[in-house]
């Protein structure tokens, strides 16, 4: 298994171009997986425990790739909490008359914080009213309506207050394309990254 760390955060895992290069690298076959960090900043102390064990699942325990950081990062609340994952990786899909496959994947696994404005760890998120469209940390989110939990935890709906124009929103739900991580621990998502223009539409980011 041939695979790239990198140690970064900022514009690497978060803007779209710089993500798509890192996928072509596994498109490419160059490597089997490229992992960084899609938050604002990354702190190593904090990231460090839970990447030696996506390390130690993927070459000492033969873990498939994409379970491997699910059992590392979305175990560590900590970790995961002080910055999205980034990971591009291939896998190998077994086909009719077990012809196989190399198929590429690229997401981010995040954590949902409400209290910190990251609705459904989207950092990225804007205030809906196109005449404000206020960055989340202006935004002040809480549960909105029936609260769920356990595997049914994302289908509990989202309000928020604007601290810019004073605009509140209810019962938002969560958007189709968010899924919830394997890991059993609450708050853990993943989806599709880059984002999509009608997925960034969708979550107020107009570009």
């Amino acid at each position: 298994t041939r695979g790239l760390i990198i140690c970064t955060c900022g514009a690497t895992g978060r803007v779209s171009k710089s993500a798509e290069l890192l996928k072509s690298l596994v498109q490419l076959d160059i490597f089997d997986f490229v992992l960084t960090f899609a938050g604002v900043y990354t702190m190593d102390t904090i990231v460090v425990p839970a990447l030696t064990r996506f390390v130690e699942n993927v070459y000492v325990y033969d873990m498939k790739i994409w379970e491997a950081l699910e059992q590392s990062f979305g175990e560590d609340r900590h970790a995961l909490n002080q910055s999205p994952v980034m990971l591009a990786f291939a896998d190998i899909r077994v086909g009719p008359n077990n012809t196989r496959e190399r198929v590429v994947d690229s997401r981010v696994l995040a954590y949902s914080n409400l209290r910190d404005g990251r609705p459904w760890g989207l950092d990225v998120f804007r205030c809906l009213n196109l005449g404000c469209n206020a960055p989340s940390f202006n935004m002040i989110f809480h549960p909105s309506g029936r609260q769920y939990y356990g595997r049914r935890w994302l289908e509990t709906k989202m309000k928020y207050s604007c601290l810019q124009c004073r605009m509140t929103t209810t019962a938002i739900s969560c958007p189709k394309w968010i899924y919830g991580a394997g890991s059993q621990n609450y708050g853990r998502v993943w989806y599709r990254w880059p984002l999509t223009a009608e997925q960034l539409r969708e979550i107020g980011v107009m570009q």
